[in-house]
Order: C-alpha cells, then sequence, then structure tokens
C-alpha cells in the first residue's frame, strides 16, 4: 500500500491525516523509529506513539 492509499483508508476510518507534527497528533507510522530528523525528534518530545506497518494495518481492520 502506498501512502496516497493509506491516508484513504485513513480517512474511510474516520481518522484524520496531519501533515505536521503538532500536540493532538497520536500516532506516526514508521518501520525506522530511529531516524535522527528533526519532525522524528519533535514527535518524541510531544509522546507520539511509532507504530510499524504490520500495527496500523492491524488498526484498520
Amino acid at each position: 500500500m502506498n501512502k496516497e492509499e493509506a491516508k484513504l483508508k485513513v480517512i474511510e476510518k474516520g481518522g484524520v491525516i496531519r501533515d505536521a507534527i503538532s500536540n493532538d497528533l497520536w500516532y506516526i507510522v514508521t518501520n525506522n523509529p530511529d531516524v535522527k530528523s528533526r519532525n522524528f525528534k519533535k514527535a518524541r518530545d510531544l509522546g507520539v506513539t511509532f507504530i510499524d506497518e504490520l500495527e496500523f494495518l492491524k488498526m484498520l481492520k
């Protein structure tokens, strides 16, 4: 599933897509949570939960 398909699935299930890291972000889907990017650091500091693709797919069921 590509990124656009994943976004559509989330919206179909009533979820909301965020394009920016903010206080109201609950999850980041990534297969590499150890990336040293500024956005990942900010998300970790805000307590956002990192999930991998398998966890994401389980949530869609």
